[in-house]
């Protein structure tokens, strides 16, 4: 009977709790549709915020990639883990701009990245932009690391990615990139 007792509080008391009218918890969600609709908002909010930095990008000289702030990398570092496609969209556009504007000023691609002889020394988790296009592109071989990349890298992405160039910003640099290129090619920047 003494046990009775004792198991009977705890139970009543359980009880009690669990009939209280409940508040929202303290992070304000209260249910899986709710935590759903808070993770969607939070992806429309990194795609909109890459997404118009990707737009707006200006790149000036060849440290352009060197002025992109790192809580904008960090964004698309976290933007790779929840759209695989909208990050390839934006790191690609901002990549083609680059390049475009490399042709356009020097009429030619500038290197974008050293790569130490040793492996080890490479830093493959630091935030930067070239890092984000190696995840992407997946062309950084870890265990043989070419001696640099430069910004003319992009037309080889471009050219094996092409539903890309429906994108209509990409679509627009790549024609600048080939106009440039031909020009180029052609000799007309240069005096006889």
């Amino acid at each position: 009977m003494n046990l009775n007792k004792i198991l009977f509080l705890p139970i009543l008391f359980l009880l009690f709790n669990c009939n209280q009218k409940q508040g929202k918890p303290e992070n304000g969600i209260n249910s899986a549709s709710e935590l759903i609709t808070q993770t969607e908002s939070e992806i429309r909010d990194y795609k909109k915020k890459i997404s118009e930095f990707s737009l707006n990008f200006s790149p000036k000289g060849a440290s352009a990639l060197d002025s992109i702030p790192e809580n904008i990398i960090k964004e698309f570092k976290e933007l790779r883990t929840i759209d695989k496609n909208a990050h390839e969209k934006y790191v690609t556009l901002i990549f083609t701009k680059l390049y475009t504007e490399h042709l356009q000023c020097c009429h030619q691609s500038y290197i974008i990245e050293y790569f130490p002889a040793e492996k080890s020394e490479y830093e493959f988790d630091k935030l930067t932009m070239v890092n984000e296009f190696a995840f992407m592109s997946n062309y950084l071989d870890k265990e043989q690391l070419p001696e640099i990349w430069t910004s003319g890298i992009i037309v080889k992405w471009l050219a094996e990615n092409q539903r890309l160039l429906k994108y209509e910003p990409i679509g627009k640099y790549d024609q600048q990139i080939k106009t440039i290129s031909k020009k180029i090619v052609n000799g007309d920047y240069w005096d006889n």
